[in-house]
């Protein structure tokens, strides 16, 4: 097994910090925002909230080496931008700017992590995919010290079925009205 050259570690961990602050940090300091002011922002928030929590489940099914984690990541970043497609267009440029740049960055992002999906076939994970799944280990034995990968994973495992049986719900639920 070859390692994972540093050219595309570095990238990978990039995209890891780059997601962090585009679909945690900001959108968290928005709703604070949102909330203290009462703003209509709460609403799209909270339906950008719903999309982006995919994202932490596809971390989680990554600490436990579950290859459904490179379908459920693109899914989220395609996800994200669609919930913020009917966003209400406020006065507050912050969010504005916010929405511009998290549509760009899913969208660029799940073009570019396309070639992944060929680790749901691959027996012994290659460079690419490995270079994936070294941060998302890391961030489980920082967030969950003793708490296995396993046990992680099986989180990740909850949570995507959680997310599926609550999108289903919510699209028969839109069906009905």
């Amino acid at each position: 097994m070859h390692s994972v050259p540093r050219l595309l570690r570095i990238l990978v961990r990039l995209d890891f910090i780059a997601a962090v602050v585009l679909t945690v940090l900001l959108p968290l300091v928005l709703l604070v925002r949102a909330v203290r002011s009462r703003r209509e922002q709460v609403a799209d928030l909270l339906g950008y909230w719903r999309a982006s929590s995919l994202l932490m489940v596809s971390v989680y099914l990554l600490i436990g080496k579950r290859r459904t984690a490179f379908v459920s990541g693109i899914a989220a970043r395609l996800l994200i931008p669609w919930s913020l497609r009917h966003a209400s267009y406020t006065n507050d440029p912050r969010f504005t700017r916010w929405k511009r740049w998290i549509t760009a960055y899913c969208l660029g992002g799940a073009l570019l992590n396309l070639p992944l999906l060929a680790c749901l076939r691959q027996q012994s994970p290659t460079a690419l995919c490995r270079a994936y799944i070294e941060p998302t280990q890391e961030f489980g034995a920082v967030l969950h010290p003793g708490v296995s990968r396993e046990t992680l994973g099986r989180v990740g495992d909850a949570g995507l079925l959680a997310f599926v049986v609550g999108a289903v719900l919510l699209w028969l639920s839109g069906r009905k009205k």
